[in-house]
């Protein structure tokens, strides 16, 4: 099976805990033959907004390009760790 073949398998489910886990946050997501990418970053409906002066993360964003195979699902459960990671490091 190749990167066009496989199923989004645990997509939804994955947008759901990122919603749950950063409401007020931005994402996205992609695939290609290469990898599966992700991005997101917290957006003014977020209290995270304000950590942009403690990491420039919060700003530009986090980022994950997974090589094949892998998922987008993948992806995007690793940029939401990132973000918790920072958020937790951030506010202590």
């Amino acid at each position: 099976m190749n990167w066009k073949d496989m199923p989004a398998d645990g997509l939804e489910g994955a947008i759901v805990r990122f919603k749950t886990s950063l409401p007020g946050w931005w994402f996205s997501v992609a695939e290609c033959q290469v990898s599966c990418d992700a991005s997101c970053a917290p957006t003014v409906e977020s209290p995270h907004i304000a950590l942009i002066e403690k990491n420039s993360a919060f700003d530009s964003g986090f980022h994950v390009d997974l090589r094949q195979p892998s998922t987008m699902a993948d992806a995007l459960m690793n940029v939401m760790q990132q973000a918790l990671t920072a958020v937790k490091e951030a506010s202590a």
